[in-house]
């Protein structure tokens, strides 16, 4: 590999789709050492622009210019190839089909060069050499022999054993089958790598596997992702492709997506400083204008130096505005309480082999647990379980009196009526009204007219994310959750995350979306092995566990600056959020603390008691403590409930 290459560069590229504009205008630079994450809303034209640098297809508009005999490693979204009846042998054989290649053109010059020096044609010698020097180079940096060894290697990187090498493609999961063509990449050993949505349909070892490759490999990768996670953790660069502008980002790997977004809001701000200032000196200079011609100045070149100046005025664009919060609310169905919401005793359950056996947890209300593992390790499986909506084979599993459930599966759009509305959908159970329901389907990408149309008119990934607007809607004391994320992007991704952090009640959700994880989960429940282990202390403990404490990156050192009113208002919120939830816990104190001092008192009232002196004193010595217990639980509830109003 050579260092400090630049493998792309591009400048002026256009996309249309008919007559309508994907973008305009893009330029960039792709070099050694760069890890890039390309961000942007669905539809915003992320995997055209990815599609034209890898060059599979060309721009309607533009230059693309690529460093000589570069190749480019690509993995698309769909991952594996179309050819699902090839084995898995057959797939990776063809990563070596361009080394086969440059094997055969090696052999032929060998060849060559022998013919040559037994002619003693010493000119024809030399330049074949050169030409055998450049070929030879080429075969060595693309792995040379050894193929088989490292397609072996490769595997068991990926997770496939010997036996799974002659098993078709169409035998194996989507992730399993993402995770073979993202080793059939890996073994071309391209000069580069574009990948578009890599972590598609992997678990999240497979994912921390490719976040760690990446951060060692010195290649140049650009990544499509709507992981924040991975690109948080991978990127130095970020680029931002939204409503056909494109933009920009240095960021610092290992808080890269956070970076992005503080720098994006006072990108925001400044522009909306500059486009006031605009607005200002045009005004002031129509005044100008106005004036000399309203007291009739017959200065006409006065005047007309005027206008000229107005005209003049380099114009600056209303930038655009940041996205709406959403301003419904997730309510538990009721008021919170003290108490336990789920209980599990030697729950158990199986496929062809245990995913979880004899296990037992509690589940307190308005607690978030996350439950995460291997694809296949029995995720849903317990989710089904716990929401009762599958048997145990083993054990029990109880709700509380009075709690309502609510639950959004994998395949929840299904349970859509294909006959209602967008916006019929949502409101069916729901305490909203309809602009309401019509700001939930906006944030999810579904604003507009879109709202007005037929379940049925809808594609599936449209579906999932009316079912989600609905659940959004709806009032419920426990959430169960599968794979709420999937299909979203980033900004639907937020918009959904900042609804869930809000919600009092209790809530289990299955999720690869590490960084809705880290937000929303207080303990883990991690599968494996047929087993099932709790972890304390939110979803980066889990991770720091996984990576092991010296693969923690460290923290950050603190930047000497004032913070930036957006990274102010971020702080504020999750203030905020801690605030609710402490309120939360604070209500259920009060109200645990109130029924003891009640069932204290109705003791203290029984006559009966009378006859035990001792008993008396204790209950009075008791009573009095139960009654400060319940003032000071009462004086820290409005303290809090005054802090958040």
């Amino acid at each position: 590999m050579v260092c400090g290459v630049e493998w792309v560069r591009f400048g002026g590229l256009d996309r249309f789709y008919g007559a309508r504009a994907i973008f305009q205008g893009l330029g960039g630079t792709i070099r050694d050492g760069m890890k890039i994450g390309l961000v942007g809303p669905n539809g915003a034209g992320k995997s055209s622009l990815v599609r034209i640098l890898a060059g599979l297809d060309e721009p309607d508009a533009g230059e693309v210019v690529r460093a000589r005999d570069a190749r480019p490693g690509y993995l698309s979204q769909t991952g594996a190839t179309d050819d699902s009846s090839l084995t898995l042998r057959a797939l990776l054989e063809r990563a070596f089909s361009f080394a086969h290649a440059e094997e055969a053109r090696v052999r032929e010059l060998e060849a060559e060069l022998s013919a040559a020096a037994s002619a003693g044609d010493a000119s024809g010698e030399e330049r074949l050499l050169r030409v055998y020097g450049v070929a030879r180079e080429a075969f060595d940096r693309h792995g040379g022999a050894g193929h088989d060894r490292r397609m072996r290697s490769m595997l068991a990187e990926f997770g496939f054993s010997e036996t799974d090498l002659d098993r078709p493609l169409a035998g194996f999961s989507g992730g399993q089958r993402t995770r073979a063509a993202l080793a059939r990449m890996l073994l071309e050993e391209p000069d580069y790598l574009i990948l578009d949505e890599p972590t598609n349909h992997l678990d999240l070892e497979t994912v921390r596997w490719l976040e760690n490759y990446l951060l060692d490999d010195p290649r140049a990768a650009l990544i499509v992702s709507h992981d924040r996670y991975l690109i948080e953790r991978v990127a130095n660069e970020i680029w931002e492709l939204d409503g056909g502008e494109f933009a920009i980002y240095p960021v610092p790997a290992g808080r890269a997506y956070s970076a992005y977004v503080e720098d994006k809001a006072l990108r925001r701000e400044q522009a909306e400083r500059d486009y006031e200032s605009f607005r200002d000196e045009e005004r002031r200079r129509k005044e100008i204008v106005a004036e000399l011609r309203t007291h009739g100045s017959h200065n006409y070149s006065h005047v007309r130096s005027r206008e000229k100046q107005l005209a003049k005025l380099e114009r600056v664009e209303a930038p655009k505005s940041a996205p709406r919060a959403i301003s419904i609310k997730l309510e538990a169905a009721r008021r919170a309480t003290n108490g336990i919401a789920l209980t599990v005793r030697g729950a158990s359950a199986a496929y062809a082999r245990p995913l979880f056996t004899g296990l037992d947890l509690e589940i307190a209300r308005g607690e978030r647990l996350a439950v995460v593992g291997a694809n296949g390790s029995g995720k849903s499986t317990l989710l089904g379980v716990l929401s009762g909506r599958r048997p145990p084979d083993g054990g029990n599993v109880t709700l509380a009196n009075g709690m309502q459930a609510a639950y959004y599966t994998q395949d929840a759009a299904d349970e859509l009526p294909p006959e209602s509305t967008a916006v019929e959908a949502v409101l069916e159970g729901a305490r909203v009204a309809p602009e309401e329901a019509r700001s939930l389907l906006g944030r999810l990408g579904l604003g507009g007219d879109a709202g007005d149309k037929l379940v049925e008119e809808f594609s599936g990934g449209e579906r999932r994310r009316i079912m989600l607007a609905k659940l959004m809607a709806r009032s419920a004391d426990l959430l169960f959750l599968d794979e709420p994320t999937n299909d979203l992007d980033i900004p639907s991704r937020e918009a959904l995350e900042s609804v869930l952090a809000g919600y009092a009640g209790a809530m289990v959700v299955v999720s690869h979306d590490r960084y809705l994880l880290r937000r929303l989960a207080q303990r883990v429940l991690w599968l494996h092995d047929g087993e099932a282990t709790l972890v304390e202390n939110g979803y980066e403990r889990f991770e720091a566990l996984q990576r092991g404490a010296h693969a923690v990156a460290p923290a950050p050192k603190p930047v000497d600056r004032t913070p930036s009113p957006a990274v102010l208002e971020r702080e504020e919120r999750m203030a905020r959020e801690r605030r609710i939830r402490e309120l939360g816990a604070a209500e259920r104190e009060v109200a645990r603390l109130d029924e003891e001092r009640a069932r204290l008192e109705r003791e203290f009232a029984d006559p009966a008691i009378y006859d035990d002196r001792t008993r008396v004193a204790t209950l009075e010595r008791e009573l009095e403590a139960a009654r400060g217990a319940v003032d000071a639980a009462y004086e820290r509830w409005a303290a809090l409930e005054g802090a958040i109003s």
